[in-house]
């Protein structure tokens, strides 16, 4: 069972190198690039534009999807989710349904790319119990800690070279951490 968890978890490490951030905006009745491809890690960003939208991808709706994503109902809003089960997910805006639709398509990644951070950005213990903390830390403007579902359960503005996570439950998350050059995201087992 170790042994299995830890090729899990080393082939999810892996994948994460290769992140990227796809944007879809909702303007008028309808999501623009609404059906996308995307590997698994990658994050989704839709962005309304003009209108009354939302996003819902709930499991409650579409019953398929491997996992539920979804924001309020509302104007000028920014929402995003980081997929990190691989499947196809419907989505909709309810104040539009059934003609505002889109598809996320969640695939594992083809291959490893070279990461646009440099290497002395990271961070340590890990795994971790109370306390992360950071290397490169000047150059880190945000921390994003995120479940395995991709749901976001910790955010901070990066001012001393440490954050709290005691508040965590055991298990593997992932952290996005912001800097000027661009975005890395790592794996992080909470103990």
């Amino acid at each position: 069972m170790k042994n299995t968890l830890l090729i899990i978890l080393i082939f999810i490490s892996s994948m994460l190198l290769a992140q990227t951030k796809v944007s879809v905006t909702a303007s008028g009745g309808s999501f623009t690039s609404a059906n996308i491809t995307i590997n698994i890690g990658d994050t989704v960003e839709w962005t309304n534009v003009g209108g009354t939208h939302n996003v819902n991808g709930t499991q409650a709706t579409f019953a398929s999807n491997p996992a539920s994503f979804g924001n309020a109902i509302g104007s000028g809003w920014t929402y995003s989710f980081v997929f990190t089960i691989a499947g196809t997910y419907n989505y909709q805006c309810d104040v539009h349904a059934p003609n505002m639709t889109g598809t996320v398509t969640v695939q594992m990644p083809t291959g490893v790319e070279d990461q646009i951070v440099t290497e002395n950005i990271g961070f340590y213990p890990n795994p971790a119990l109370n306390d992360l903390f950071f290397t490169g830390y000047e150059s880190i403007a945000n921390v994003a800690i995120y479940s395995l579902t991709g749901e976001k359960v910790l955010e901070s503005k990066l001012v001393v070279n440490k954050i709290d996570i005691s508040m965590l439950s055991s298990g593997l998350y992932f952290v996005k951490l912001t800097t000027e050059e661009g975005d890395v995201t790592k794996k992080l087992i909470v103990e």
